[in-house]
Formats: structure tokens, sequence, C-alpha cells
């Protein structure tokens, strides 16, 4: 069995979670055993999982598995569910329902986000209106967790259950040192196998679960880390023998601009002083992978020789590469970036690279997608009002579905200032569209061909960048020339180049064939 590791399935979610769902399609597609394995815990979490085609056979999450939930039969919920007593008055909206005992508020039933009526938690409250505690119900219809709150509304005690309503685990809170906050301190896994156990951190619990997870599949596992921390240093605690590497997402040095002597990116730091422990590390860029190379020949001690295997994050499906992509002609002057909103993304700087396009395409609108800090999309507002092109540039937010976003476009922008390997871009290649981005540390220059699928530019070049983007969208043959050569790059990440590579690495050893 292949294990993908990682921290949780959002609703939003990064693009490490998206190179892992286009890594499972792909083994799944050539019937090789593979799971994603998380970490946190979720009530919602399969239902997140869902929204992406994920089902319940291919994520493995360490609570289902210490509760016996991996695999049950789902349930429709109401508060029909919760049997609530007669003398109750229910008050009904979409979102909440309350329930009151007289003229005293009892408890809250929140809703299931995109399910009518069906139960997410259900808040109960004291004499005094504090909420005390806190019922989770699992999406998939049975109550989880339930928690024990403070005053200030945050857990103390958490009862995690069995499906048959006995006790799996409990959690415990402790307030940071610093006092914003608490944390988790101490976990009780309550008769596993007969016994009781206890841990200081969730890391030690993920580590316990992944070495339990590799003793029941016979065979050599591989498992493969791929959220910086969360589960590259559990993987490295692991007692028992199986496969292990580590996947890089993100660069390794935290100054991209000195790769290989500036301190190493802190997520990074415990990790390579372990590399010993490792079978190998995979990286998505040839370029990446050189200069990690290039650092372990200046690091002593075990592991500076590890094997660096290299294998790009995208896949793009067949079916995607037969439909062929919707003519220029039949598109409005739309650009789009598809990304994490942040500072480092250079999500600022299409602004201002845009307000250079508007004047010469009136008409042009820009298109972004992706999630990010309140306070930082609320710069975005305040930049766009300042550079007088609000009308023309539109925050949509996360869309799981992107493909009809790449339909109505005609190119793809990104200014990030680094970027391991953007798979929006590879993404935005299978819909026909050219990339305009910056010559930047790793993936911009492995993904595009200046001049043929999309343009390089140098870093910082806000008025070339503009002015190749006016030319797209003015100059309908070139368009349509560069179009046509983006969407055929994109075959250069079908499954049978992907799977070829990694075919060759030695790694899918533990990988039975389904």
């Amino acid at each position: 069995m292949i294990y993908f590791l990682n921290q949780y399935i959002k609703a939003l979610n990064s693009s490490v979670e998206h190179a892992e769902f286009k890594r499972l399609a792909l083994f799944k597609h050539e019937r090789v055993n593979a799971k994603i394995v998380t970490r946190d815990y979720d009530n919602l979490g399969h239902l997140n999982a869902a929204t992406f085609g994920l089902n319940q056979d291919d994520v493995l999450n360490m609570y289902d598995y210490f509760q016996g939930t991996t695999d049950v039969t789902e349930k429709t919920t109401s508060f029909k569910t919760l049997k609530v007593p007669i003398r109750y008055q229910l008050h009904y909206g979409s979102d909440v329902t309350q329930a009151f005992d007289g003229g005293r508020l009892a408890f809250e039933i929140h809703h299931t986000p995109g399910r009518v009526g069906e139960i997410a938690s259900v808040d109960h409250f004291d004499a005094f209106g504090h909420v005390v505690k806190r019922d989770l119900w699992d999406s998939r219809g049975f109550k989880s967790a339930t928690q024990f709150l403070d005053f200030d509304g945050d857990p103390h005690t958490e009862i995690l259950y069995h499906q048959d309503g006995t006790r799996a685990l409990e959690r415990f809170y402790e307030v940071t040192d610093d006092h914003q906050g608490k944390v988790l301190f101490n976990f009780h896994l309550i008769n596993y196998r007969g016994n009781d156990y206890y841990f200081n951190t969730e890391d030690d619990l993920f580590t316990f679960f992944l070495d339990e997870l590799n003793q029941q599949v016979k065979g050599q596992n591989v498992f493969i880390a791929d959220r910086p921390v969360a589960t590259d240093i559990p993987m490295l605690h692991m007692k028992t023998r199986a496969k292990k590497y580590l996947f890089f997402p993100i660069l390794h040095a935290a100054n991209p601009e000195d790769l290989v002597h500036s301190d190493l990116e802190p997520s990074y730091q415990e990790v390579f002083n372990h590399l010993d422990k490792l079978d190998g590390l995979i990286t998505m860029t040839e370029s990446q992978a050189n200069q990690i190379r290039i650092r372990l020949k200046h690091q002593k001690g075990k592991g500076r020789n590890i094997k660096i295997t290299v294998i790009p994050g995208a896949y793009v499906p067949n079916d995607r590469l037969k439909t062929q992509p919707v003519s220029p002609r039949q598109k409005a002057n739309r650009v789009i970036y598809v990304g994490r909103l942040g500072a480092d993304k250079g999500v600022d700087n299409l602004l201002r690279a845009f307000a250079l396009v508007v004047p010469q395409v009136p008409d042009a609108v820009l298109d972004i997608r992706g999630f990010g800090d309140q306070a930082f999309l609320d710069s975005l507002h305040q930049l766009a009002d300042q550079l007088q092109i609000a009308d023309h540039v539109e925050l949509n937010g996360y869309t799981a579905d992107i493909d009809p976003a790449y339909d109505a476009a005609k190119v793809f922008v990104s200014a990030a200032h680094q970027d391991a390997f953007p798979l929006a871009m590879v993404e935005a290649l299978s819909h026909g569209l050219p990339v305009v981005a910056f010559d930047t540390n790793f993936g911009p220059k492995q993904i595009i061909t200046d001049g043929v699928n999309g343009f390089l530019m140098a870093p910082g070049d806000l008025y070339g960048f503009a002015q190749q983007v006016i030319a797209l969208l003015t100059k309908g043959r070139q368009l349509q020339d560069m179009g046509a050569n983006a969407f055929n790059s994109a075959k250069d990440y079908d499954a049978k180049h992907i799977w070829k590579q990694w075919k060759t690495t030695g790694i899918l050893n533990g990988g039975q064939r389904k």
C-alpha cells in the first residue's frame, strides 16, 4: 500500500492537497493501491473530500481509524434524530435551528453546509445562556464527538466516540504560554486492542497511528509525507520498517535568492538532520533537485547522498486532453489567476500590471480565484480602487470546480515571487490558455516555453508583463497559436508520461496492483 500523508482535507485547500488529489487519481487510473492519510479530526472531513470526488476508501483519517468509522453507511440527520422533548419549542432557520424550553434557550442545532436541515453540531446552553457543551456530528450521520467548553467558549476537554457511543479517545487542552489561545497537550486512547495509551502531542499519536497502519497491511508499505512538519516529523519517528519519502511542495530554502547557503525553510530544518531515516526525497523540478544536491554536498553526516527523484506534481486526465479547448473567439477578454492569495504570490502586482492593461483593452477583466487572509483581501480591494480598476477586477474566491472559469478565460497569469511547481499553470494549459508569469524558482521555467505556450518575464517587470497580456488579448492569431501550443504542452503531463516517471523510481515497490 502507498500512503500519501497530509494534515487535513478542508473545504478550501492549498496546492498540497490538490497535488495529492491528482496523484491519487493517477494511481487509481493505473490500478495501484494508494490512499490519502490525514491527521486532524474534522467532523466534516468526508463531506469536504466528497466535494473533490473522493470517497471513504480514498481517504483514511487517524481519528476515523481509532473510532472505527473508516467505512460506515451514510445516514441523513435532522432535528428528529435528536429526539427533542415534546415540550421544547423549535425555531427553524436555514443555518441554525433553536430549541427553547419555555423561555430558556436549551440548544442550537447548526446545520451542515450545503445540506438542508442536517446536523453539523449542537450547542447546549446552561441556565445563564452560556454554551457549556458542543456535540459534533459527522457528515455521514452520527454523533462523533463532544466538546466541554470554558466560559470563553473554547474547549478544555473532548470525547471522541465509537459509532455505538462508547468512548474511543479523550483529548485535553491547555492555555498557550502567551495566553493567546489553547493547544492540545494530552491524548488518551481508550481500550485500543485491549490497552489504554497516553500521548503528550498529536505528533506522537500520529506516529503511533502510522506504525499501526504499517503493521495492518502486509508487504512493504510506502509512506510519502506531503505536508511539511505535520507529516514528515511523525513519519521520521516511526519505529516499524517501511519505505519513507519526503515530497517538496515548496522551496527548501528560506531565501529564494540563495538556495544553497541560506538557512533552510523552517519546516525542513529537523528533517535535514535525519535524512538517514528516509529512503528518498521527491521534488517536482530538476532545478530544485539540483539545488538540494549541491546543498547536501556541504552537509556533514548521514543522508548527504540520499536519492532525489523528480516527478511533476501535475497530472492531466486523459478525458481532459480529449476535450478540445473553447475557441478564444467565443470568449470575452478575461484573464485568470488561480491560487492562494498572499503577498508571496504577488497578487498585488497582478493588479498593478493589469492597471496598465485596461487602458489598452477597456473591456478586460481580471478573474482572481483563491482564498487568503481577509486583511490581504481587503488590501486588494483597496488597491483596485486606488488604481481605478475596481470594475475590471473580480475576487471570486475559492472555486472547487474550476474548469468553467478556465474555459471562460483567454490568458492565465501569475506574479508569484517563488513557486516550486504551480499546478494551476498546468491546469490552464490543458484548457488552451497561454501563461504569462515571472521567471522565478522553480516551476514556471519548466512549465512555460517562452514565446511558445506563454511568456516568462524578468521578475518585477510589470510593464513588460502587461504588454504581453495586451498582445495576447489584441492579437487574435497569436492568442490562437499560443493557445494551441499550450494545449499540446499539457500532454506532457498525461497519465502515460507521469506514470512512466513514477515507475522508473523504484518507489512503487510497495504498491500492489488492485
